[in-house]
């Protein structure tokens, strides 16, 4: 693996003093943006850590509990959890071709793609809270868990590559996953303090309302300057 490092490194090194690869068009668009800073505030980078901390916490500390949930709180034995575990990761990892499907669906409308998964996904933990039968409950758990993670796919497939302009791809990104894996770790320790405090009804009403407010966050509307 460090091997590998080191001679994408020389080998990126030589392209560069090459010429092959040049940073000149990125360093033109952010000096007539006023700097790349301020030209990632202009592309919404507030409004998408927001997603990234958000999806974060589903993709992956929800998911981390499911198997859980599916024991304890739907009352299947060890065995059937595993399967039915086995069988909702299956239909989550569709996600990335669903995200897809959506993007183009609407029109390559990202904030309209974002605010319709995260809805769904609200959608989803709320049905999830108000039905307690057991088969209907997990297909709606991972359907917002499904949908979430549309939008998550959206977050690394659509918005970061779209800031190339600024030159700042890679730093976005790294930035975006830190967010998201420091979210999803914080909220891992709370949950599972949760789960004891006020019951897992109350804790997917928790997961409810952080969807709806990705919805909110999503609200395909600007105002006019």
């Amino acid at each position: 693996m460090s091997l590998a490092g080191i001679l994408g490194y020389a080998f990126y090194v030589y392209c560069e003093r090459k010429g092959f690869i040049t940073y000149n068009r990125f360093a033109k668009a952010a000096k007539e943006s006023g700097g790349t800073i301020q030209l990632l505030f202009k592309r919404e980078i507030v409004k998408f850590t927001i997603v990234s901390a958000l999806t974060g916490i589903i993709r992956t500390s929800v998911v981390f509990w499911l198997p859980t949930y599916i024991s304890q709180y739907l009352g299947f034995s060890a065995s059937k959890a595993t399967l039915f575990f086995t069988i909702a990761t299956v239909f989550i990892s569709l996600s990335a071709f669903l995200a897809v499907i959506m993007f183009e669906g609407l029109k390559r409308k990202l904030n309209l793609t974002l605010f319709v998964s995260f809805a769904i996904s609200a959608i989803g933990f709320l049905g999830a809270y108000l039905i307690n039968q057991p088969f209907v409950n997990i297909v709606l758990m991972i359907v917002a868990i499904l949908f979430a993670n549309c939008a998550s796919n959206l977050l690394w497939s659509v918005y970061c590559p779209s800031l190339r302009d600024t030159g700042m791809v890679s730093a976005t990104t790294g930035f975006l996953n830190f967010i998201s894996y420091m979210s999803a770790s914080v909220s891992n320790t709370i949950f599972g303090n949760a789960v004891s405090a006020v019951g897992w009804g109350n804790l997917i009403l928790i997961w409810f309302v952080l969807m709806a407010g990705g919805t909110i966050n999503m609200i395909p509307f600007r105002t006019k300057k």
